[in-house]
Order: C-alpha cells, then sequence, then structure tokens
C-alpha cells in the first residue's frame, strides 16, 4: 500500500469523521489547522500521504510542497460511509477513535537529555516542587518544550514572533500538553521571569545578552542546554550574523565550573553544524 511507505499520513476531515474511521497510525491535522500546524509534521523533505475531500487535498498538496514535502499519494473521501467502504477493502487497516500518530519530534539532545534522565545516569535536584521548573528560551515552534511539558515539567516558552507562539500553543493543544507560553522580547525588562529554575534550554537561537540571566536564574543542581549554530555554519544560507553564532569552546568558558555532560559538535540534515551543548550547576554545600 502506498500509504504504508509514507512518513506520515494527514487526515484533513474533520476531528468527528476521524474519530467515525481512519487508516491506523493517520495523524490527524484539519485542513483548518494544517496552515498553522506545520511544526506537526515530521522534518521536511518527508513523504506524506493525505486523507480528506478533493479540494482539501488538492490546497494542502501546494502548500506542502511549496515547504519541501512530497505528497506520495492521497485517498479522497466523500463521506463517513466512503470510509466505512474503504474499511471492508482493507482489513485490519482502518479503525476509530481519537488515537492519532505523532510524527513530530523535540532537538536530539533535548531527547538524549530525557533519556539521561530515564537512566537516571543524570538527576535533578529538586527544592520546592516534584516537577522541574523549565524555561525555554526562543522556544520557536514549540516542540521541545511541549516534549518535556509531555515528561512532567514545569515549563515557560518564550518567544518574540507572535504567529510563531500561535502555531506553538495551537500543537500543545493537539498534543494535551501545559505550557505557559510568553510573547516578548528578552532584551526588554520583564520579559525574561524573576525565578530559578532546574533547566535552562536554548536550541537554534543564541543571545549573549542572556547569559548573565541563565547564570543567576539556574538553581544549584539545574542544568543549562544548548544546541545552537557554531563556527562553519557560514558557508550555509544561515546564519551568516556572527551574533548568531558560537565561537569553538565558547560555552565551556561561559559556563566554566559547571559539571560539563556534553560537550561536542553536531550537524543537522541540512549539514549546519551546531554545538550541543549540556552541563549542571554546582551544589553549593
Amino acid at each position: 500500500m502506498v500509504f504504508q511507505k509514507a512518513d506520515g499520513i494527514i487526515d484533513l476531515r474533520s476531528l468527528e469523521d476521524f474519530k467515525q474511521g481512519h487508516i491506523k497510525n493517520a495523524t490527524w491535522l484539519s485542513w483548518e489547522i494544517l496552515p498553522e500546524s506545520l511544526n506537526a509534521l515530521p522534518a521536511s523533505p518527508a513523504k506524506l500521504y493525505l486523507v480528506g475531500n478533493k479540494d482539501e487535498i488538492e490546497a494542502a498538496s501546494i502548500l506542502l510542497d511549496s515547504k519541501g514535502y512530497e505528497v506520495s499519494g492521497s485517498l479522497v473521501i466523500r463521506s463517513n460511509q466512503a470510509m466505512q467502504d474503504w474499511s471492508a477493502q482493507l482489513p485490519g487497516l482502518v479503525e476509530s477513535g481519537s488515537a492519532s500518530k505523532i510524527l513530530w519530534s523535540p532537538c536530539g539532545l533535548v531527547n538524549e537529555f530525557v533519556d539521561l534522565l530515564n537512566q537516571s545516569k543524570i538527576a535533578f535536584h529538586l527544592q520546592d516542587s516534584k516537577r522541574p521548573a523549565v524555561l525555554d528560551i526562543g522556544c520557536g515552534g514549540g516542540r521541545d518544550a511541549i516534549f518535556l511539558a509531555k515528561n512532567r515539567m514545569n515549563v515557560i516558552a518564550i518567544d518574540h514572533e507572535p504567529k510563531v507562539l500561535k502555531r506553538s500553543k495551537t500543537l500543545a493543544n493537539l498534543s494535551g500538553a501545559n505550557v505557559k507560553f510568553k510573547c516578548c522580547d528578552i532584551k526588554k525588562d520583564g520579559c525574561l521571569p524573576e525565578q530559578q529554575f532546574d533547566l535552562i534550554t536554548t536550541v537554534r537561537f543564541l543571545s549573549r545578552e542572556s547569559f548573565d540571566y541563565i547564570q543567576q536564574a539556574i538553581r544549584p543542581g539545574g542544568f543549562v542546554l544548548f544546541q545552537t549554530f557554531t563556527e562553519g555554519v557560514e558557508k550555509f544560507d544561515s546564519p551568516k550574523n556572527p551574533n548568531f553564532i558560537l565561537k569553538a569552546g565558547e560555552l565551556a568558558q561561559v559556563f566554566a565550573g559547571y559539571n560539563i555532560i556534553i560537550d561536542r559538535i553536531d550537524t543537522l540534515n541540512d549539514g549546519r553544524p551546531v554545538a550541543s551543548f549540556l552541563a549542571q550547576k554546582p551544589i553549593i554545600k
């Protein structure tokens, strides 16, 4: 089956129609929310199979093509009865209910951090609450913040772009995650919270002006996590501004005295180098 070879099956119909019957392992993203939910898709390029009515499929195909995706096939559904008919033709491949497959993933370093926690190779030193307090600076589409919230953390996520945060909130609602999103410019007073955190993350974003704040806002025993562009990225299209590019060994110098757990150069799928850095603040005795 063509849809079994796709990287994702996107069902563009209403949620009620999806619940009544859909292809197994399909992801519900109605056409109405798809333009604001591209962060719910796997990273492009990827092959996607579409389910919906003819107009929805045509419109979605144009949008996805413009974003670097390949629509590998489609199934036109004109009514719920049509899906029931397909169920008879595809025994065991159509199911009912609201289960929607998650296609997105957090950045690799955030996923690695949670794995280290689950394997008890690192641990939070919690004081006042049972859940770690997390700040995501420059959260973008919200995947990392939502992933951490789904892993029982209290997350505040900041970005200065209202349109981007709208997408983040949509994904949080789809994922059933509770994240406190805040739209503001971290260079302005009152943007960064006046509290301490067990984890501060910065992914594909760099503001050296925030380093002092991070030093003060991390609790003893808390973690800092960075994964952002480093020297060598200049030969690619972006970024080219040195303000957004880390120097070799820069984070180890800024957070000297921390227990450095990870300090390496990784490569994104598009070839751009990123510095992956994870360190734990010493506990004051």
